[in-house]
């Protein structure tokens, strides 16, 4: 068989980040050759903050990639000049009766302020 490459898909939360420590540390084998961190571009400054903490810690690198500007803002521009309908997000009235009621999400509701 050929050569194994070890990686370590890496998007700095809790889970991945203990692995990368454990394997760090030898608690688990293999050892990963390198971790890739797929950078959405809208992540929150916390996850770069976790990141360069796993980074300051592991004897293997951490590859930060990242398509142009970013998943986020790519998705966007493909629908430039378009008119699309966003994803329909519904919550129960706090009244109580089962109305329900649509509420939009900020994050997209948000997006073009």
């Amino acid at each position: 068989m050929g050569n194994i490459l070890n990686v370590l898909s890496l998007g700095a939360g809790v889970q991945s980040t203990a692995l990368a420590l454990m394997a760090a540390h030898g608690e688990i084998e293999p050892m990963p050759d390198c971790a890739i961190f797929a950078d959405t571009g809208a992540e929150p400054q916390h996850v770069y903050d976790q990141l360069d903490l796993v980074e300051a810690n592991v004897p293997f690198p951490v590859y930060r990639v990242m398509e142009k500007d970013g998943l986020e803002k790519s998705i966007y521009r493909a629908f430039e000049d378009q008119r699309i309908a966003g994803p329909p997000f519904f919550t129960e009235s706090a009244h109580g009766g089962g109305d329900v009621t649509s509420a939009m999400h900020p994050r997209i509701q948000n997006y073009a302020d």
